[in-house]
């Protein structure tokens, strides 16, 4: 499989079912944690940040979220893009089906509040 966003996808949903999610440290070294980073890296240093966060879009296997986390985290992005980020990240924060995910995300939110708040 060659094409990214394809195995940008399938990556998400192995993690998904393996229970691997963006913002648990528990799994920060874990290889497939680190192949969806290493994924994502393809697209932010091919100056592909705009296709990648086409991905917003998705909604299943976290997605959405695992890219919005990849380019806030590692890819600059300008504030536009930032606040998208943001609010993919949000929106999980307040996700009534999974409670994990939830509270992972609001977590994150509070870690990060006061960039949180500037884009609001």
């Amino acid at each position: 499989m060659n094409n990214r966003g394809d195995r940008f996808l399938l990556q998400c949903k192995v993690n998904y079912f393996k229970g691997i999610t963006p913002s648990n440290p528990i799994n920060y070294q874990d290889l497939d944690y680190q192949l969806l980073i290493d994924i994502g890296m393809e697209y932010l240093n091919g100056n592909e940040i705009e296709e990648f966060a086409n991905l917003f879009r998705e909604s299943q296997y976290f997605v959405s979220l695992w890219a919005a986390h990849i380019i806030y985290d590692y890819g600059n992005p300008d504030n536009r893009l930032k606040k998208e980020c943001l609010e993919v990240i949000k929106d999980y924060s307040e996700h009534p089906l999974n409670s994990k995910i939830s509270e992972e995300e609001t977590a994150w939110i509070k870690l990060h509040q006061d960039e949180f708040r500037n884009f609001k």
